[in-house]
């Protein structure tokens, strides 16, 4: 019995091993780290290969044309990419005065919902003080909702003590998962899960099953709780636009950088073969060919990094209200 329970252990342990470094590669690790394990990836499998003699990559190879063209032609690409995806961000950047004015509007509108629930006189600026604080007023709100009830009567205090004890465990979840200052992503990815969502339509069905026999101060506590629910579902979208503006901002600086090295290496390596001979002695050749493989290879690895993160935000984060697709349940489910 007990080599079972030690085997089931071992097996949890791997399984959350596993989950900590998917999670790393799609969405919490820093993206230019991820771009570095891919390319060491590459690296490493393109060297194994050449050292065991299953790849030809001497005189006469097919590598001298696929550096000449294939590969300069295919950075070339990647880069226009990345420049054509700079455009995407400026064009989002830009816009007429009313349109940003419609923004700031909606910004400040939040914010002052936020404000009042709180009882604050001003909320913080930094994304991540800003979610705390939304959490600790849904958690304050709902303890407020509990002892309202409690002190009514009527049987349906029960379900509703359930309820406002769920808001408030959900509101600490938050507020545990919360750091200070920390990168936009981060913040965001306290909320990426369906939880906004089941608690919309839990207050839903609270206000439509018991609405017409909460107290005033009841009622009062559960709008209040359904108004901040929404700051949460809008702040998740607000957050994804910027945390998804940034990372894209940032990538096609990065591809363009190493797309600029990756050109010289790939031209580089073109040169380096002659038609009957190379200009490095052939047991290096090995070696130069995979690192200036992986070099030319970086600006791919940077996208695809990026692409990870951007994708698994996308799909966590499709709807802004309480519909939830299939597919978002069974990824954080």
């Amino acid at each position: 019995m007990s080599e079972a329970v030690t085997t089931a252990s071992s097996v949890r342990s791997i399984d959350g091993v596993r989950g900590r470094a998917v999670h790393w590669f799609v969405l919490g690790g820093n993206r230019i780290a991820v771009a570095g394990v891919l390319v060491a990836a590459v690296v490493s499998v393109f060297l194994s290969l050449t050292l065991l003699d299953v790849l030809a990559i001497g005189p006469g190879s097919a590598a001298a044309s696929a550096f000449a063209s294939g590969l300069i032609s295919g950075t070339v690409t990647l880069v226009t990419i990345a420049l054509s995806i700079n455009q995407l961000i400026l064009s989002r950047v830009f816009g007429s005065p009313n349109e940003l004015f419609d923004q700031l509007r909606g910004t400040r509108d939040l914010r002052r919902r936020v404000r009042d629930h709180a009882g604050e006189s001003i909320v913080p600026n930094d994304p991540a003080a800003f979610l705390a604080l939304v959490a600790e007023t849904l958690t304050e709100r709902a303890t407020r909702l509990g002892s309202a009830v409690d002190a009514a009567d009527g049987d349906q205090h029960i379900e509703v003590e359930d309820y406002a004890e769920g808001i408030a465990a959900y509101g600490e979840s938050i507020t545990a998962k919360i750091e200070s200052q920390t990168a936009i992503v981060n913040v965001l990815e306290v909320i990426l899960g369906t939880e906004y969502a089941q608690n919309m339509t839990a207050t839903e069905h609270v206000r439509n099953e018991h609405g017409d026999r909460l107290s005033d101060v009841a009622e009062a506590e559960l709008a209040a709780i359904d108004d901040l629910l929404e700051a949460i579902a809008v702040t998740r979208q607000f957050f994804k636009t910027l945390s998804l503006q940034q990372d894209f901002a940032r990538l096609s600086r990065v591809v363009a950088y190493s797309g600029l090295v990756a050109l010289a290496v790939s031209i580089a390596m073109a040169l380096i073969y002659r038609p009957d001979s190379v200009t490095v002695p052939a047991q290096s050749l090995p070696v130069v060919f995979s690192l200036g493989l992986g070099v030319i290879l970086t600006p791919l690895a940077v996208f695809i990094a990026y692409v990870f993160r951007a994708a698994t935000i996308a799909r966590h984060t499709v709807s802004v209200g309480p519909f939830v697709p299939p597919e978002e349940r069974s990824d954080t489910g």
